[in-house]
């Protein structure tokens, strides 16, 4: 899923990228080796996320507090002191996580970590900032780390672990209800959402799915290598669109080795109900409307559709309607997109 101008200039270091995943597993303490600075910088931006989200959960951040003195001499010695503070409170996992100073100055931060007496349930990410990569490297990075962690284990037949669910995205749980409606249909069930909110046991349970399914291409880099070290098959994106849903029933059933008849049956099955859904708007039939501006890609491809299948048409004479600013997730998105369009119609 292609970022937008916002996202690409906006998200934040690879720092931001790798705490806005590490920052939200329950039972866990995130590490920062890093000076107060970066840390309050990007904390800022997880806090505004939040409230955007609606989520009122205070991740727990310890910070090494990087110094003048640390540059000069090195910051090993605060890492050090800053893991025995963490493991102290005796947390599930303890996710270390670095900015660009410790990077540059040399701290072997990797041999820190092997060292500590809580190492076994340490996980290090080097994650510098502004000396290379983006918010999504920093996600992908921790993903990648974190995986490492769950023992690799024969797979449950029917069931189905999501990866890359942004635990700050706004509409995450209602996402998450359509995909999981879709998988239904076949059969299939969610063992793990890696990370949303995702502790220690569950995350251990990571190697148990029969396939993983990324929350949209962000996370290619980490799905990429998380499905070679299970060996288990990767779908790339959660369903946008009509069209969309039933592609990704097929490629879910065939993944998971549901039977023929069954992905069939459960194709036909979202067939009927998306006419059932489109017959609640059979009034836009004939409507003109204007898309104007794309603020995400992808979300103009799955209007379009939904423009067709209504016999509406495209029109710059048309009413002004508002495109998505995320791709709509499954049947229900387009669903709910088409109650926004009839809105605009209705009241003008």
């Amino acid at each position: 899923m292609p970022e937008n101008i916002y996202e690409a200039r906006m998200a934040g270091c690879t720092l931001t990228g790798a705490l806005s995943v590490a920052c939200f597993i329950p039972g866990a303490v995130a590490v920062v080796h890093a000076p107060q600075g970066c840390v309050h910088q990007t904390f800022s931006i997880l806090h505004a996320m939040a409230n955007e989200s609606d989520l009122w959960t205070v991740p727990e951040i310890l910070v090494s507090d990087i110094s003048d003195r640390e540059v000069i001499f090195g910051g090993e010695e605060r890492l050090s002191a800053t893991l025995d503070t963490a493991a102290a409170k005796k947390p599930d996992l303890i996710v270390v996580v670095t900015s660009c100073v410790p990077e540059t100055i040399g701290d072997d931060c990797g041999v820190i970590c092997s060292r500590h007496p809580y190492a076994d349930r340490i996980v290090y990410v080097p994650t510098s900032g502004f000396l290379g990569g983006s918010a999504k490297d920093g996600e992908n990075a921790v993903l990648e780390a974190l995986a490492t962690h769950a023992p690799v284990r024969e797979p449950v037949p029917g069931t189905v672990a999501l990866i890359g669910e942004k635990n700050l995205e706004s509409e995450a749980d209602q996402n998450y209800a359509e995909v999981e409606r879709l998988l239904n249909r076949l059969g299939l069930r969610v063992t793990v959402r890696f990370c949303r909110n995702c502790d220690y046991a569950t995350l251990m349970q990571l190697g148990t799915a029969a396939c993983f399914i990324l929350r949209d291409d962000r996370a290619a880099d980490a799905g990429k290598r998380i499905g070679e070290r299970f060996g288990r098959p990767v779908i790339s994106e959660f369903p946008h669109g009509l069209s969309g849903c039933l592609t990704f029933l097929r490629a879910a059933g065939e993944a998971c080795g549901v039977v023929e008849e069954r992905i069939a049956a459960a194709i036909a099955e979202e067939t009927a109900y998306q006419g059932s859904m489109l017959e609640k708007f059979a009034n836009l039939s004939g409507t003109a409307v204007f898309l104007g501006a794309e603020p995400f890609t992808g979300t103009a491809e799955v209007a379009r559709e939904a423009i067709a299948r209504l016999d509406m048409q495209e029109s710059t004479d048309g009413f002004s309607i508002r495109l998505p600013f995320y791709l709509p997730i499954g049947t229900a998105g387009v669903e709910k997109m088409l109650y926004l369009w009839r809105r605009t119609v209705n009241n003008g």
